[in-house]
């Protein structure tokens, strides 16, 4: 007998149940314990991938296998691979060139894009965000009541994705657009609220005290990129004699990051350049 062979017949012996014929009992309780768990997940696999839940975290087999021995966790892991991220693959296959080619107000488009917002999928709903700044007329009213909900999204694609449109659809100085910008500055995601921020320079009325103040705050942020967009914004609103010229002299003084000084000391020169 070969040393192959003699590992094999070692292995079939450590591992009834991978001989071949029959299982072993052991093995074939095993095999009837993973069907028993795995059936209702196949079960809701089987629905459309917008009615079915995620069947992958939802099964408890898949999650985390009882089965004794390496088969079972094989086999699940297995399953939970070909399955679940298979679908998702395909699904956003089909959502390449969405609305690529739509031209500007495209009712068909927008409309499609308002179901696809519903999808379960960050990567669906942000392509949806997408398209929407894409498509939509400026000042919009419509798609942006859309946008605004998603400032809120679960997912932080989709919020980042959502202050940019908010961004490029509304009117300077919308008075609801520049509100629901400035709820984005306490967002946990530091990319979300450096988007609110620059938003907020781009929206927001010059010498608007209200405004300008939110981005005094925003000048103690620990996310270096937040307070190098807080610069940004507060020179495009800021008028001669604004308190927030001082914060800028504090923030080009002492501010830890040496690019954040630097760039608050060009900006005030800009600033304070005769026209």
């Amino acid at each position: 007998m070969t040393s192959t062979m003699l590992q094999a017949a070692r292995l079939a012996v450590r591992r009834p149940w991978l001989r071949r014929g029959a299982p072993s009992s052991r093995g074939a309780e095993n095999l009837e314990l993973l069907r028993s768990r795995v059936a209702p997940c196949l079960e809701e696999r089987s629905r459309p991938l917008g009615e079915a839940s995620c069947w992958t975290s939802s099964c408890p087999a898949l999650r985390r296998t009882q089965l004794p021995g390496r088969y079972a966790w094989s086999l699940s892991r297995h399953m939970a691979t070909l399955s679940r991220p298979q679908e998702l693959h395909r699904h956003r296959k089909r959502l390449e060139g969405f609305g690529r080619d739509a031209p500007k107000g495209d009712a068909k488009t927008l409309e499609a894009s308002r179901e696809l917002l519903r999808d379960d999928d960050w990567f669906a709903r942000k392509t949806a965000v997408d398209t929407i700044a894409k498509v939509a007329n400026p000042g919009d009213e419509t798609q942006l009541s859309l946008l605004y909900k998603h400032l809120e999204d679960e997912d932080i694609f989709v919020r980042e994705a959502a202050v940019d449109a908010v961004v490029e659809i509304a009117r300077p100085e919308d008075d609801v657009a520049v509100s629901k910008l400035s709820m984005r500055l306490a967002d946990d995601d530091c990319f979300v609220r450096t988007r609110a921020v620059s938003g907020l320079g781009r929206l927001g009325r010059k010498g608007d005290a209200q405004t300008i103040g939110l981005l005094d705050e925003m000048f103690e942020d620990g996310f270096v990129p937040v307070r190098k967009k807080a610069i940004e914004a507060a020179v495009s609103l800021a008028q001669p004699g604004d308190a927030i010229l001082e914060r800028l002299r504090r923030c080009a003084a002492s501010d830890s990051d040496r690019g954040v000084r630097e760039q608050a000391k060009e900006a005030l020169e800009r600033f304070l350049r005769p026209s």
